[in-house]
C-alpha cells in the first residue's frame, strides 16, 4: 500500500512537473512562427494592402523606335500582396497624362526613324538625305503597373521598388512637328531647335490624332511609409506621394 501511494505521488509530481514546463517547449516553435524579422511572416498571414498614390516624373524612353522625354502625371489606386515578409507585388489601374519631346532616332539600335510608322533607316545612310523627325506630343493613357518592392528595415516601412508599367494610350494629339535634315545648315538647326523648345511649353495642338500604340515603361525608386499610413518618395526623376488605406478599412 505504501508502494502504491508513493507510485500515485510520483505521478502526480510529474504530471505536475509536465504542465508547468509544457509552454516553455511550445514557446519557442510559436516564436519562430511569428517573428517578424524572419523570411516568413505567419503573423501577418498573407497581407493585403490598398491605397492610392500619385506621382509627376520626367520620364525618358522609348516608343516605337522613338526616344522621348518630357514630364508624365500619374494618380490612381494601388493594391499590394506581400506573399513574404520584407517582399511585396503591387500593380493597380492609373491614370496617365504625358507632355512629350520626341526625336525620330533609335538612339540604342542605331537607326533613324520616319513618323510613327516605326520604319527606321540606320544612321550610316545619313549621308543620302536622311533627317531627324522631332515632334512634341500630348497624350493620356491608362496606366498598370507591376512592381516588386523590398523592405530592407527591421520596422518595414522604407521601401525599395522597380518594375514595368503597361502603358495603354486612349487620347493623342501632336503639338509640334519637323525635319531636321543632316544637310541643313548650322544656324537653320538652331532656329527649329529654338521652335521646339518653344512648342514644348505651348497649349496649341494639331487636329492630327497620333496612333500611339500599347507599351511599356519602367519605373524605379524609393519611399516611406509612415505608421498613420501616408507615403512619400521617389519614381524615377520626380517626386510620389500617396496614402496606404488599409489601417483605416481594418478599424
Amino acid at each position: 500500500m505504501k508502494k502504491t501511494i508513493q507510485k500515485i505521488t510520483k505521478l502526480v509530481a510529474l504530471s505536475a512537473y509536465l504542465v508547468a514546463y509544457g509552454p516553455a517547449f511550445a514557446a519557442p516553435f510559436q516564436t519562430n512562427e511569428t517573428e517578424q524579422g524572419g523570411f516568413f511572416d505567419v503573423s501577418e498571414a498573407l497581407p493585403w494592402h490598398i491605397g492610392v498614390k500619385l506621382w509627376s516624373k520626367g520620364p525618358i524612353k522609348k516608343i516605337k523606335n522613338r526616344f522621348c522625354f518630357g514630364h508624365e502625371f500619374v494618380i490612381g489606386p494601388f493594391v499590394e500582396w506581400k506573399p513574404l515578409n520584407g517582399i511585396g507585388i503591387q500593380t493597380g489601374v492609373m491614370y496617365s497624362y504625358n507632355h512629350l519631346g520626341t526625336l525620330g532616332a533609335d538612339i540604342w539600335g542605331g537607326n533613324l526613324v520616319d513618323g510613327w510608322s516605326g520604319k527606321a533607316t540606320p544612321i550610316k545612310d545619313a549621308s543620302n538625305g536622311s533627317f531627324i523627325d522631332v515632334d512634341a506630343i500630348k497624350f493620356q493613357a491608362i496606366s498598370i503597373p507591376l512592381s516588386i518592392r523590398f523592405y530592407p528595415g527591421s520596422d518595414r516601412q522604407f521601401v525599395l521598388h522597380i518594375g514595368p508599367r503597361l502603358m495603354i494610350p486612349f487620347k493623342a494629339k501632336q503639338t509640334y512637328y519637323d525635319n531636321i535634315r543632316f544637310s541643313d545648315s548650322e544656324s537653320n538647326i538652331k532656329n527649329k531647335l529654338k521652335k521646339i523648345l518653344e512648342s514644348l511649353n505651348s497649349d496649341n495642338q494639331t487636329p492630327n490624332e497620333l496612333k500611339i500604340g500599347t507599351h511599356l515603361t519602367w519605373d524605379w525608386g524609393f519611399s516611406y511609409n509612415t505608421k498613420s499610413g501616408f507615403i512619400i518618395g521617389m519614381n524615377g526623376i520626380g517626386l510620389m506621394l500617396g496614402f496606404d488605406g488599409t489601417k483605416l478599412l481594418s478599424n
